[in-house]
């Protein structure tokens, strides 16, 4: 009888290993411990006790990968429940992601397989656990001690400039780690400088972008988070073929994350509804609100509300434009156009494409088969998106010879599907069994599931920040004045940002992420000192903290003669 560490034997399934070549049809496949003991087509020899799983008519693939994540507490089973065996993890606080890593490896808590780098290098820290080094010997003492703690990579943010990204990549390659990048520039100088891939595809829409306008139009585009897909709208086709053969030859990794596209490309009604149905399964009743809020209305804090429900532009909030009312969503859908020909020039040329889907911003699991869908949109063939999940996304993390294939020696991650993703990629979707690491996973949804190490902070990458206002353009009125103009002054404002005067909101419109407008209806124009402030909506940054700003204080005085 076969018992729990008993061997596995998965036979008569169709085999996609990972390596590209032809299916192996009429498979078996033998795992002893945590690795694959035998891989072959047809039937072996195995220990009679193994478990035999007879997957006749079913398709095997390697355990699925997530090159871009950003980690949290409850988020373990909606990884393995959708084939996603091991993640990468592009930001937390050190000590916590080690400690999830370390759980999660043996077996004290249910979730994929984690690869981390601890905060990472940025020109400017916005939390706690980002480094900011002073210089590039700065640079090199903290990435040493850094692989000293044991991270599993290196990773350069924002701003950092080339000598820094230079120092980190001279540490990180001399034991054998990645340098990944999120640019905002360029990405031809960094892979000089040692970057091995970045992140969003960042910097390449921006090598393409060489003429004087539409350097022009990239210089516009202010607010960090339409940096993510505005750029593309700009990239110039003409430097393509030069882009994407640099980046092949020297074996850059592009992550695109193109499951951010979702709203602007048609997909907002079905994924909501998908996402919608998913969350109201039972067992994840422990999926707390913020985050329902987060994988519900993402698409509203990217893109706005839908423009058929858009109320007219003089009203509180309404605002027809996307990407926090920079470019209409025609134009997006011409961004996304161009990214995907990019995509398409670079496989053509023999370049690495990974899939990485920045949950928990979208839905954990699920974003990564949307990710390989529009990766064949874009025109990687079936195959190249599952590689991009598997073998080539291994080869990101450096991680080749232990996963992203089914082969003898290596270790034990699959997933058996019902269908063939061969002929339709969302056939990825239908998941029948899952091993890790030699075990074969639960992957149902738990009411009960808990993570004893909670997060030691609340700040999210995601959502809305607290707006901080500084100051009004004028703070005194009289009871009698008519309809009151103000301009409001501060930070982290949107279009989606509410002016509230004593309470109350008030038409607002929004000039820039430092800068609103609000109209003070006339009747609210009572004698008092009124407190004004400025709110942004759910999903919040700080789930411990209201989104509403610092208060203001206005008065409203008596009329003279009154």
């Amino acid at each position: 009888m076969a018992g729990k560490n008993s061997p596995i034997v998965i036979r008569g399934a169709r085999l996609i290993d990972g390596n590209g070549g032809k299916p192996i049809d009429d498979a078996t496949i033998v795992i002893e411990g945590n690795r694959f003991s035998r891989v072959t087509a047809g039937k072996v020899d195995f220990p009679k006790e193994a478990r035999v799983i007879e997957a006749s008519g079913k398709t095997v693939l390697p355990g699925l990968i997530d090159n871009h994540v950003h980690y949290r507490d409850l988020l373990g089973e909606l990884f393995v429940a959708h084939g996603v065996t091991s993640v990468r993890d592009l930001g937390n606080p050190f000590d916590w992601i080690l400690a999830q890593r370390d759980a999660v490896s043996q077996g004290k808590i249910a979730g994929p397989r984690i690869f981390c780098t601890g905060g990472g290098f940025y020109s400017k820290a916005t939390a706690a656990h980002h480094q900011v080094p002073a210089n590039p010997a700065d640079a090199k003492t903290m990435m040493q001690e850094l692989i000293r703690q044991g991270v599993d990579y290196a990773k350069i943010h924002l701003g950092v400039p080339l000598e820094i990204a230079r120092a980190v990549a001279d540490e990180a390659r001399a034991v054998g780690f990645k340098l990944t990048a999120h640019l905002d520039t360029s990405i031809l100088p960094y892979v000089d400088a040692g970057v091995d891939g970045v992140e969003h595809a960042s910097g390449c829409a921006e090598a393409t972008i060489r003429s004087t306008e539409g350097l022009k139009n990239l210089a516009s585009i202010k607010l960090w988070l339409a940096k993510f897909l505005a750029c593309w709208t700009f990239a110039e086709r003409e430097h393509y073929a030069e882009v994407t053969e640099f980046l092949a030859k020297r074996g850059t990794y592009i992550e695109p994350t193109m499951v951010l596209w979702g709203a602007p490309v048609g997909r907002r009604e079905q994924w909501e509804r998908e996402d919608y149905e998913l969350l109201k399964t039972p067992g994840l009743s422990y999926i707390p609100e913020d985050l329902r809020l987060l994988w519900l209305d993402h698409y509203y804090l990217a893109f706005g509300i839908r423009p058929e429900a858009a109320p007219e532009q003089d009203v509180v909030v309404g605002n027809r434009y996307s990407i926090y009312g920079i470019l209409p969503e025609a134009h997006l859908r011409e961004g996304y156009k161009r990214l995907q020909e990019f995509l398409g020039c670079l496989v053509r040329a023999g370049g690495n494409v990974v899939t990485g889907t920045d949950a928990p911003a979208v839905v954990p699991g699920v974003s990564l088969h949307r990710e390989m869908e529009f990766l064949v949109e874009a025109g990687l063939s079936p195959m190249q998106a599952i590689q991009a999940a598997t073998k080539v996304g291994a080869q990101y993390l450096g991680q080749e010879k232990q996963l992203g294939t089914v082969e003898e020696g290596k270790l034990a991650d699959l997933i058996i599907v019902r269908g063939d993703p061969l002929k339709e990629i969302t056939q990825t979707r239908t998941i029948n069994l899952v091993i890790k690491d030699g075990v074969i996973l639960d992957t149902s949804f738990h009411a009960n599931f808990t993570n004893p190490i909670s997060r030691p902070y609340s700040q999210e990458f995601y959502g809305y920040p607290i707006p901080k206002l500084d100051k009004i353009s004028r703070q005194v009125a009289g009871e009698r004045d008519g309809d009151l103009e103000l301009t409001l002054s501060g930070k982290d404002f949107f279009p989606e940002s509410v002016v509230r005067f004593g309470g109350s909101p008030v038409p607002t419109k929004f000039l820039s992420q430092n800068a609103v407008a609000a109209t003070v209806p006339s009747y609210l124009l009572k004698v008092g000192t009124i407190p004004i402030s400025v709110s942004n909506p759910k999903p919040h940054e700080f789930a411990d903290k209201g989104a509403t700003s610092n208060a203001v204080n206005f008065i409203v005085k008596f009329a003279l003669g009154g």
